[in-house]
């Protein structure tokens, strides 16, 4: 049932089709056939006018015994025929220069009888020569035979016009039948696909019927399925990186409370060791000054490691927001040296500074206050005796760039990448006497990323720097930027 509807709708498709093609072509050519040597002959009429009138022009200022040489070259050089009639309609010979009798009559007493059929139409035009005052009648046709000869041309195409305008008109039918047919065994295609949940497809929608409607159809509930199971896929992707991320993070916060647990178990073993050596007074315990001072130093360092620790509790906080101010880095790098200052004296080393005045920024003065603080302290700390400490701050490009190097002492390369993990130390004997809490860089590292300052350590020829480079800065009005 299906392919005689089908094959019933291809013959009506392509009959109709056929026959308006060839009645389109057959029109379009007689209407071309009819217009072209119309056109053709007014545009030689209107041709030969104009040169004629030219030509009328020219004889209004000669004499008629003289105009025979304008007749010749006329004549010689336009295909046309001339008639001269006098006023009373006599027909007169052409003046020429063989024939100096001028006037001379032709034929009297006809009047107009008009040109041989093998010449257009005619035109007429009154003129007088200089010499006389008679008015002349100039009667001009052109030759018709070009005209004729495009008649005859255009007749002549007809019969092999007629056959290939046919045979085109069948192709086109069968190809214009196909293309209207295809949707049909498009639907039977994809309805099988759709079965298998294969939406990789798209139906032709160029019909405006029951096909076109179901095409259109089939499109619309492909794409919104197609939508939905990408959508879902995208759902199951995003759920899955958030598992994988909320993962990462939660073995983030096991590594770094294993690591709390394990530096605070150290210095509790510690105090509860000496504690209850006090409280048995066994041995050197019985010095409880003594070992009750080294308790209290062991309590403060846990103290600090505590504020430490609650510091990056505060920064990891994604509810805390950064208290942003505007404030002097310049005059906050030497309030922080001033505070190691006495340190610096007191290992004899250097101190070099090229800070330029009024760098404004714009953060948290605390927590960039404590960044300074840590790279201030690490580099005298670190630095032997004697040892030179650089420190530049400038604005360029409208960036902060700061920097600390400290000299006398290197970093194992391998260590570098693990500096600013927690509770990392270089000084492979973990100890907070030598080597810190291991939380300094960590914190900086922290405090950096939440302003979106750029940083890097690395060594030099002379020690170790560090480099910072905030993306913003503030100009003071009347500073030094």
């Amino acid at each position: 049932m299906k392919k005689r509807g089908k094959k019933s709708l291809f013959t009506k498709i392509f009959a109709v089709t056929c026959l308006l093609m060839v009645a389109c072509c057959s029109a379009t050519y007689c209407f071309i056939a009819w217009l072209v040597p119309e056109s053709y002959s007014t545009d030689l009429d209107a041709a030969l006018d104009k040169e004629v009138n030219a030509f009328i022009s020219e004889l209004e200022f000669t004499a008629g015994e003289e105009s025979g040489i304008l007749f010749d070259e006329f004549l010689l050089n336009n295909d046309v025929l001339f008639q001269l009639y006098d006023e009373d309609g006599r027909e007169i010979a052409l003046p020429s220069q063989h024939n100096t009798d001028f006037p001379g009559v032709v034929r009297d007493g006809i009047v107009f009888e008009g040109m041989p059929s093998a010449y257009g139409v005619t035109h007429s035009y009154l003129f007088r020569f200089s010499d006389s005052e008679m008015v002349y009648t100039l009667s001009a046709a052109g030759d018709a035979e070009p005209v004729n000869r495009l008649m005859d041309t255009i007749g002549n195409i007809v019969p092999p016009l007629l056959v290939m305008v046919i045979f085109i008109s069948a192709i086109g039918a069968a190809l214009y039948s196909r293309y209207v047919t295809k949707p049909v065994i498009e639907i039977s295609r994809v309805s099988e696909k759709m079965s298998d949940l294969d939406f990789s497809w798209d139906c032709t929608e160029s019909r405006s019927d029951e096909l076109g409607i179901l095409a259109h159809s089939l499109n619309e509930m492909a794409r919104k399925l197609s939508s939905a199971l990408s959508e879902l896929q995208a759902a199951n992707s995003r759920l899955e990186a958030d598992i994988e991320r909320e993962r990462m993070l939660e073995q983030a916060q096991l590594d770094f409370f294993s690591a709390v647990s394990h530096e605070l178990k150290t210095p509790i073993t510690v105090i509860k060791g000496q504690l209850e050596g006090m409280l048995l007074n066994v041995g050197k315990y019985k010095e409880r000054d003594k070992y009750l001072a080294r308790s209290l130093e062991v309590v403060k360092a846990m103290g600090g490691m505590v504020q430490e620790i609650l510091t990056v509790s505060r920064i990891k906080s994604s509810e805390t927001a950064l208290q942003e101010e505007i404030f002097d880095f310049s005059d906050m790098i030497k309030s922080e040296y001033g505070l190691f200052e006495d340190m610096v004296v007191g290992k004899g080393q250097e101190w070099h500074e090229d800070i330029q005045n009024g760098l404004i920024l714009r953060g948290d003065k605390a927590l960039l206050g404590k960044v300074v603080n840590n790279l201030v302290s690490n580099a005298i700390h670190y630095s032997p005796e004697g040892s030179d400490i650089f420190v530049t701050a400038h604005s360029r490009s409208g960036r902060i760039q700061f920097s600390i190097e400290n000299t006398g002492v290197h970093l194992p390369e391998d260590d570098i990448p693990k500096l600013f993990d927690a509770f990392y130390r270089v000084e492979r004997s973990r100890s907070r006497q030598t080597g810190g809490s291991g939380l300094g860089l960590y914190i900086v590292k922290m405090i950096l990323e939440q302003h979106g300052a750029d940083y890097q350590i690395r060594n030099t020829e002379q020690g170790v720097c560090f480099n910072i480079e905030f993306l913003y800065n503030h100009q003071k009005q009347g500073g030094g930027i």
